[in-house]
């Protein structure tokens, strides 16, 4: 067995107030726009911005993207139940306060 002591560590960093366009995190997340358009409707994602095209969406509303379409493929909700399930788990989150 090959041992990994010297292996090279992994650095890495939290890219937490990065922001992406509507396009890019369509890109990012291979779906389509009328999706997010649907999302934002529902509000299920918030993003930045007045208009459209102004818009921009944080690295965790790309983690919360992904996480809604496990959910909808999972349990398979419809819109409105998905964004019950969001908002509730959004309350449980606030209710187990920060780590």
């Amino acid at each position: 067995m090959k041992n990994n002591d010297s292996a090279p560590a992994l650095n890495g960093e939290v890219l937490e107030d990065y922001c992406l366009s509507l396009q890019q995190l369509c890109h990012s997340a291979t779906v389509e726009r009328e999706w997010i358009l649907q999302l934002v409707e529902y509000e299920v994602l918030t993003p930045e911005g007045d208009q459209e095209l102004n818009w921009r969406f944080k690295a965790e509303d790309l983690a919360r993207l992904r996480r809604a379409q496990r959910l909808m493929r999972d349990f398979e909700l419809n819109l409105s139940g998905l964004a019950l399930v969001m908002q509730l788990l959004d309350e449980l989150m606030k209710l187990r306060g920060p780590d």
